[in-house]
Order: C-alpha cells, then structure tokens, then sequence
C-alpha cells in the first residue's frame, strides 16, 4: 500500500531554517568514542519503546538484547523516552544538531525537516538487503524522500479501528456492526438507555481525536485527495465537505458518545475502560491490538469494524487512515565504521525472526511474511479488515502547526467550546500564512 505525503513549501519554513542555521554549526559529537578500549563501536541510540511497554515494545526490547549477546563489538546505548515527549525532545535537539547516531522516526511530517535539514544520512547503498525481498518496494516508499531512502518500516500501523464488545452490542439489539453513520449514532443512543457508555475516548494528549477519528472520517466525507487539494490551494479546509466531517465529532459531543473524563485519560486508559466493560467500543489503532489481544479477560468477545459509510461522502468506505509506522534513520554525521555497525544491527533487528515476533503478539507488519498458525483470531481478522484501500493520516501529512490547530480544535469541540466551522477558519488562516 502507499501514501503520498504532500506539503506546503512555507510549512516547514522555521524548524527546516532552524536546522539549517544548525548545519552550520559543530555537529553533536556522533562520531566521538568511536571505539572502546575494547575495540568495540558505540551507538547512541534514541526512541520511544519507554518503560510504558506495550507488547509491541518488548518484542523490540528483547530483540535489541539478543543482538547485544550475538554481536558484543557493538555497543548500543539506548535512550528510551515515553512517546510524546520523545517527539517534543527530538524537534528541540534537531534544532540544536544535537541528535544521536541512531534515531526512531516516523514517515512524512516527521521525517521531512530532518531531511530538509540535512540531519538524515540516505541508506540507499544497504536497502537492496529488504528491498522488492523481505519488504515490498509499496511498503518503502514512506521513508523516501526526493528519490533516496532513509529508513525501514518495522511495523505497519492503520490508525482508526473500532474494537468493539459483540455481547453489549447484541444486548442492544445489534447482531452486526452499522454500516452506515446514521446507524451507528442510533446505536449509541441504544446503548446509552441500556446504561452503557457507547465509546472509551482518552483524549488527554489532543491527538487520538485527530488521528483516530477525523483522518478517517474525514476521508469518508471529503475523499482521499483532500488534503493534497488543500495543500496546493486548490480546496480549503473551509469547504463544507470538510466542516461536515468536523461536525462528526460535535454530533458525538450532543449524542454524549464518549466517556465523561474523555479530555482526562489517555489512549491506554481508554482501552483499560473498554477492557473492564465500561464502554461498548473504543476507537484506537492497530498499535492498540496486541494489547487488547493480551489483556482482554477470559470470555471478553471483541469484534472489529471500520468506521461506517456517511451518506453524501465522496470517499471509499474501505479505506482505512495508516502508514507505515516507526524506523530507525541515520544521523548523517556517522562515520564509516559506524555506519558499518549501524547496518549490521538493522540486518539483525529487520529480519524475518523479528517480523514473525511482531505478528505472534498482534502487531502488523510491513513485510511479506506468512501470518503464524497459531496466531490470535482478532489478528488475522484484523489483517483482513485493513488489506483495503487507505487514507492519508493527518498529523503525518500536515504541517505540524496546522496539526496542533486541529487537536486543540477537536477537543474544544468535543467539550462544547468551539465550532466545526470556527476550527476549519482557524486551520485555513493559518494555512494562509
């Protein structure tokens, strides 16, 4: 599957002018202490596989040790940081030429100003090790930028699921998930008067509203090719197509949809609460599928759904917003030995025996690798829920401050203190700029 990331050339004006003021200056050091007084090399290594572990994240974790043990010349010293502050301290090192030799990044509005500002060493000279082998050419297309490669996706993540209890739904008279909009708000309204709450939101970082709910929903209404249209000025975010797929969320806000304490909670506390029964549903990504698929308690009957059809809309109702997810980029101050340790450690860590342990706990993956025998029947039907077509993610388009316009205006909306249309301005203005 393949994305095309577009981008307005004014959006990454400061943190690319910023970085570049920063080449100019003495870079942070990756090539110092090359070598121990063992011979060894030292990578320094940065991403966000935190203490918080999900499943995914110990998988990784554990195959990081393995290569420790196998190959003892090569030092990795990792740095672990919790998601979000790990995008906030990347951009603030970036600017400063402060980053370490390994890096975790992610495709489009991510890795594009580090590319721009010179921070990235290209791998064009390694890929043909994964490319058109284990990993399709599809699959690699997110991290190549002006025709160079600059990373490798180790998983593959669709950002908008609905997991959802088959048991509660049926209670409240639904056999079946709506396939239509309408439905799915007589639905809630259902489980509302059986004293359900319909959907677990944790809404407390801003982005789950942005990148789980309006990136689909909003390819629903407006088509894949909105944003593409709005970034070359030829639709706005002022188009009513737009503010309709915002109106979704103030729908839900009137209906109360969500859980009371939507804007208190984060993702993980919501998946808690549909896990407990506290609510029928909850929306979340395939990130959210291991552990849903490791914690759900003996007899809990979860079923899958894409967001449903909304009548009038001009998008495909199988889409599905993803991309391929995290990799591993190159600081492009390394030095030949170590790059040479940096590509023996991709080899290990993007292999087949990693990609094999990725499907065993649920995690989808960007490599053409026979889903396991024994894998959990939520995976596999997951698998075949997202082999459809696919939507551009916002945040990994968008410029990032368009981006944060657009979280705080969800979640404005979602407690009443702005408008679809006011928030639509608001993104356009901006834009304009």
């Amino acid at each position: 599957m393949l994305i095309t990331f577009f981008k307005k050339g004014c959006s990454f004006l400061l943190i690319t002018s910023l970085l570049l003021l920063a080449a100019c200056s003495n870079a942070a050091g990756s090539n110092s202490s090359e070598a121990g007084g063992d011979g060894s090399v030292e990578l320094t290594f940065w991403n966000s596989w935190s203490s918080e572990d999900t499943p995914e994240n110990e998988v990784i974790l554990n195959r990081v040790e393995a290569f420790k043990k196998e190959h003892p010349e090569i030092k990795i010293k990792m740095e672990s940081i919790p998601s979000d502050q790990y995008r906030t301290k990347l951009k603030t090192q970036a600017a400063g030429r402060q980053l370490p030799d390994l890096i975790q990044t992610w495709p489009g509005a991510e890795l594009q100003p580090l590319v721009e500002g010179g921070l990235l060493m290209p791998i064009d000279d390694i890929i043909d090790h994964w490319k058109g082998k284990i990993i399709p050419d599809d699959n690699l297309v997110d991290y190549e930028i002006d025709g160079k490669q600059y990373a490798i996706p180790g998983n593959k993540v669709f950002t908008s699921v609905i997991y959802y209890d088959k048991d509660m739904l049926a209670k409240a008279g639904y056999d079946q998930f709506p396939e239509s909009y309408e439905d799915l708000k007589d639905l809630i309204e259902s489980l509302k008067d059986s004293g359900v709450t319909p959907i677990a939101l944790g809404n407390k970082a801003k982005w789950p509203l942005q990148s789980v709910y309006i990136s689909t929903i909003a390819d629903r209404v407006t088509g894949s090719n909105f944003l593409e249209k709005v970034l070359n000025g030829e639709k706005k975010f002022t188009d009513p197509d737009f503010i309709k797929a915002l109106s979704v969320i103030e729908d839900f806000k009137e209906i109360e949809a969500f859980n009371s304490d939507a804007n208190s909670i984060d993702d993980n506390q919501s998946n808690d609460y549909f896990l407990q029964g506290k609510s029928a549903m909850v929306l979340n990504g395939t990130w959210a599928l291991s552990g849903l698929i490791k914690n759900a308690p003996e007899g809990k009957n979860i079923g899958i759904a894409k967001f449903p059809s909304i009548e009038g809309g001009k998008g495909e109702p199988a889409n599905i917003s993803g991309v391929t997810g995290w990799g591993i980029a190159l600081n492009s101050e390394l030095s030949d030995e170590k790059k040479e340790a940096a590509t023996t450690f991709f080899k290990f860590l993007y292999s087949e025996e990693t990609y094999k342990d990725l499907m065993s706990i649920g995690t989808l993956i960007p490599a053409n690798i026979e889903v396991p025998d024994k894998t959990e029947s939520l995976f596999k039907e997951t698998v075949e829920l997202t082999n459809g077509g696919i939507a551009p993610v916002y945040d990994a388009v968008l410029p990032s401050e368009i981006t944060d316009i657009l979280n705080n205006g969800l979640q404005a909306i979602s407690i009443g203190e702005s408008t679809p249309k006011k928030v639509a301005k608001e993104m356009q203005s901006a834009l304009d700029k």
